[in-house]
């Protein structure tokens, strides 16, 4: 089950995946081995590496990502989690400037 590659499971589609196969993840196992915030960077790093827009650090993505492990729609998300993974995304955009 946890070798389900990542546009089968739930909030990612091919756009993802292909963002997430360029930085070699591949699977959902590949997702919960690094967890969601390392997933995240790596997947803005590559699109950066890329000149893919990689300055748009989204929560969104990381809601589509926890939800994806717990196979959740990503509005579903509980609200601490929102919290953090906006507070993350504020910090790394922060840093960018």
């Amino acid at each position: 089950m946890n070798e389900k590659p990542i546009c089968e499971l739930r909030n990612l589609g091919p756009a993802c995946q292909r963002d997430l196969n360029a930085v070699g993840i591949y699977t959902l196992e590949d997702i919960k081995a690094l967890g969601v915030e390392e997933t995240f960077l790596q997947m803005m790093q590559g699109r950066q590496k890329n000149k893919k827009g990689g300055k748009c650090f989204n929560a969104a993505y990381l809601y589509a990502l926890w939800g994806a492990i717990h196979d959740l729609d990503w509005r579903e998300v509980p609200e601490s989690k929102k919290r953090q993974f906006r507070k993350l995304t504020a910090q790394l955009r922060g840093a960018q400037s």
